[in-house]
């Protein structure tokens, strides 16, 4: 009897837990594929929902031109999913212009994104709400067609550098990779516009920025950019993973572009280059803060005291330390 009761006991054990385990797996696949439905109830193009492994396969094997490419070929407005979120595609030309300027006023807000680096999570791609607008109001005078035209002869000196080479290299009979010196050239033009920085990366292959700019194309592919988008920030912390997405990880261009902007503020040096078009636009909004301030202190009081101009003072520091954060991002986005 006893003989029995133990098997009786065992399998009543094995039952019950093979029970809960079954539960658990058909929840699991019922949260997961409660939205597949989503768009076609709707009548809209869509892309079936993929499973993780099935989509990180893909990322890692297929450009992501073709991928997308995939997509649109369905429709100018499809329907997709990025886990179980419904997504909307658009790749009509008038949709995308109602979206952006017209109906901008409707779509203000893009999805929460986060890398969990503190210098890349404050890119304007990413920032929302207060902070967009604060950093979005910086760095919009600086792209007028004005001051983007200043920038030309950065561009020009660059291009003949690389004329240069390519003489030299058509002289002494060498093949050119052409893949490799454009790329060269770019990193030159980025340097000297974006960081004030001329590095001549054609002739000078083992500068500091060259390298690093390397260890950070090195450091990024497709599949680890959807690993660290998918993988929650709290948990890239805690795990042995270096993260794609965070391409500054030990603050090299951040301290260039520092060391940078204190230098010409204290040689008072101005060059064309896009650092100082930040520079100059943070001076400028700083300026129109400040004299709002004296203007709202002078209605008030009737007068102005000290106090009144601290909170403009540390509107500035704001600006500026959200002015070298910008010039990091447009890294971040070229790279």
């Amino acid at each position: 009897m006893c003989v029995l009761h133990d098997l009786l006991g065992d399998s009543v054990g094995y039952t019950s837990v093979f029970l809960v385990i079954t539960l658990i797996v058909s929840f699991i696949k019922w949260y997961l594929g409660r939205n597949d439905d989503y768009w076609k109830k709707r009548g809209v193009p869509y892309v079936p929902r993929l499973n993780f492994f099935t989509m990180l396969y893909k990322f890692s094997t297929m450009n992501i031109t073709d991928f997308f490419k995939d997509i649109t070929n369905k429709g100018r407005v499809v329907g997709s999913f990025e886990n179980t979120s419904p997504n909307v595609v658009v790749s009509d030309p008038d949709v995308l212009r109602d979206i952006y300027v017209k109906d901008f006023h409707i779509f203000p807000y893009r999805r929460i994104f986060e890398t969990g680096d503190a210098i890349t999570d404050k890119a304007v791609s990413i920032l929302t709400g207060e902070d967009w607008k604060r950093v979005r109001t910086i760095i919009t005078p600086a792209f007028t067609s004005r001051r983007m035209r200043q920038m030309g002869s950065i561009m020009n000196e660059c291009s003949r550098s690389l004329i240069d080479v390519c003489e030299r290299h058509y002289k002494e009979g060498k093949a050119v990779d052409f893949k490799s010196m454009f790329g060269t050239y770019t990193m030159d033009v980025i340097a000297r516009s974006a960081f004030g920085t001329k590095i001549n990366s054609h002739d000078d292959p083992d500068n500091e920025f060259v390298k690093k700019v390397r260890e950070a194309f090195l450091n990024f592919s497709i599949g680890r950019m959807i690993l660290a988008l998918l993988i929650p920030p709290w948990i890239l912390k805690w795990i042995p993973f270096n993260n794609p997405m965070r391409l500054d990880t030990d603050n090299f261009f951040r301290d260039v572009t520092m060391n940078v902007i204190k230098t010409r503020k204290e040689t008072g040096q101005r060059y064309n280059d896009f650092l100082q078009l930040l520079m100059d636009a943070a001076d400028e909004t700083a300026q129109t803060e400040n004299q709002k301030d004296v203007e709202d202190e002078t209605d008030r009081f009737g007068s102005i005291t000290n106090n009144g101009l601290t909170p403009s003072a540390n509107y500035k520091k704001i600006v500026r330390r959200g002015t070298s954060r910008s010039v990091c991002h447009v890294l971040h986005g070229w790279t």
